[in-house]
């Protein structure tokens, strides 16, 4: 999966297509969620919160990463936006 991700992001910048850019992307963003949301509900959070926690942290991964951070984002990278949202998750929820 991430040799795919990694292809697919060198050829976005390599070419500097917008279209494989947005292939890229679009991948990234489904398999990114249905990860989240597998891993979430597994460690017993509903799945409404899980769906809550993994939209913030989607949302806020495409605020702050370009294609090719993404493409190489590490779960170091990852964790304090994970964190944030948590933080939010919590609050809304009670």
């Amino acid at each position: 999966m991430r040799k795919a991700l990694l292809i697919l992001a060198a050829a976005a910048s390599l070419g500097g297509c917008e279209q494989a850019k947005k292939g890229f992307d679009e991948g990234f963003d489904k398999s990114f969620d249905e990860s989240c949301i597998a891993s979430a509900t597994k460690s017993g959070a509903p799945a409404g919160v899980a769906k809550q926690l993994c939209d913030c942290a989607l949302t806020k991964i495409n605020a702050r990463f370009t294609t090719a951070d993404k493409a190489s984002a590490s779960d170091e990278k990852l964790k304090p936006i994970m964190e944030e949202c948590v933080k939010s998750v919590v609050q809304k929820n009670g």
